[in-house]
């Protein structure tokens, strides 16, 4: 005889377990939803009222999706990858926070040179837990270490505005040179390191969580 089914008791660090789970798997989910251009998929991993920052806008979910549908109808919009690394996670009931590794690769053309911009930083989200159990973006602020600029072909060659240049953070100088060269405007005072901008955004963040 087949032996009868055995229900699971969740208990508290179970239940934790699976939350994190959750949390990680939509921090993954985001980048391959947006290199892949799942729009409805991405949309579906923010709350309604969910917020997006990233340097060229500060958008509601909705229009953070929407201008990336545009841009990828419009002969393909800019070439990116977002590559997800490590994540942790704070828990306090149905909020938490996570904070997650990820390089940004893009490829434009600057001057007429075909070039790859690669940004090193960290994604900042608040998590909310919703009636049908899942884990959803209500804000998204990334935070930028670094960044470099190179020439698709190493033997041309390309000569930066250093004055230009220095006109944005050092956290993502380079990739905001290749966007405001594309007619993007680039968000100011965007967290990077040791920034008033970060402990701001750490401050705010710890207590939204303790105030769920």
């Amino acid at each position: 005889m087949n032996e009868p089914l055995r229900m699971t008791t969740i208990t508290p660090a179970l239940q934790a377990l699976m939350d994190r789970g959750a949390i990680v798997q939509a921090t993954q989910n985001w980048g391959f939803f947006r290199d892949d251009r799942q729009w409805e998929k991405l949309r579906d991993l923010y709350t309604a009222d969910g917020r997006m920052t990233t340097t060229w806008t500060v958008a509601t979910a909705d229009e953070f999706v929407h201008h990336c549908r545009e841009l990828a109808s419009k002969g393909g919009g800019r070439k990116t990858i977002h590559s997800i690394g490590a994540t942790t996670v704070e828990l306090n009931g149905e909020r938490a926070l996570a904070e997650t590794r990820m390089t940004l690769l893009v490829r434009g053309m600057l001057d007429g040179v075909e070039v790859d911009v690669t940004n090193y930083g960290r994604t900042y989200d608040r998590f909310v837990k919703e009636h049908d159990g899942a884990w959803r973006i209500r804000e998204r602020v990334p935070i930028y270490e670094k960044d470099r600029l190179d020439p698709v072909d190493p033997a041309a060659i390309l000569k930066l505005d250093p004055v230009r240049l220095a006109r944005y953070p050092y956290g993502y100088r380079h990739l905001a040179y290749l966007q405001s060269s594309e007619g993007a405007t680039i968000t100011p005072d965007l967290p990077v390191p040791n920034s008033e901008s970060l402990k701001k955004l750490y401050a705010a963040g710890s207590a939204w969580l303790a105030a769920k």
